[in-house]
């Protein structure tokens, strides 16, 4: 299943790459800062790292990135990315399972939509790993397609009906509870973000356009309170390794 996946990220990333900075990656990075900051200086990788956008904003404000993939074609979008902006990066073509980076060296080791696919015993077998290279007391930041967002999960099996969901295997998370005590990570907090990005999942959905506007007017009139009600399109999990 790996070696087909890895087909599917080839495939995807030799298409061309956006660097556009969008909402998604806005939460994504507020939520990096919600658990280290400031960045500057940091040592931060990121363990599937795709296009590496966030790395790259993260990179501009003086953290120490490293980026990991298993498709060199990813890489190879990102070091083109990171020199357009002059910025400086390490790139590392290895599997997550089996991270080519030493013992202790970062302050955060993070990824977004990535353990969504694999197994459990892989998943552990990636935390394990994390926590593996992360410094004593650093953080391990995992987010994952929400098993509760009812938008996301409609326009996924909707695209995968008619054949066209791009992103192979992936099977939205409950919880990485036990994910993260199997690999001895303590769990510190586990919340969900980005009901509204769930909503670009209708996108699959021919005419779906002016409920998902209606819908993300009504949203934006809620209470903070009332919001709370609505999972969010990312779980996001956040173990911090003891020492």
């Amino acid at each position: 299943m790996v070696d087909q996946q890895k087909a599917v990220w080839d495939k995807l990333w030799s298409h061309k790459v956006s660097y556009r900075w969008d909402s998604l990656s806005q939460i994504i990075y507020d939520t990096i800062h919600k658990w280290v900051n400031p960045i500057q200086n940091l040592s931060i990788l990121e363990a599937g790292s795709g296009t590496g956008k966030i790395s790259l904003r993260l990179a501009s404000e003086g953290a120490q990135v490293t980026l990991v993939d298993y498709s060199e074609k990813a890489l190879e979008n990102s070091r083109e990315a990171f020199g357009q902006e002059s910025c400086q990066g390490t790139f590392i073509l290895s599997d997550i399972r089996k991270i080519q980076a030493p013992n202790d060296k970062y302050d955060l080791t993070w990824n977004a939509g990535v353990l969504e696919h694999f197994t459990f015993n892989e998943k552990v077998d990636i935390l394990n790993e994390m926590a593996r290279i992360t410094k004593p007391g650093g953080i391990i930041l995992i987010l994952t397609p929400y098993s509760k967002c009812l938008p996301y999960r409609v326009g996924k099996a909707f695209a995968e009906k008619q054949g066209v969901w791009m992103y192979g295997v992936e099977d939205p998370v409950t919880t990485l509870a036990d994910e993260f005590e199997e690999s001895g990570i303590p769990l510190l907090s586990e919340t969900d973000i980005g009901f509204v990005n769930s909503l670009d999942f209708l996108d699959f959905i021919p005419q779906s356009d002016i409920i998902k506007q209606s819908i993300i007017q009504w949203y934006q009139e809620l209470s903070d309170e009332e919001k709370n009600l609505f999972p969010g399109y990312l779980l996001v999990s956040v173990g911090k390794k003891e020492g």
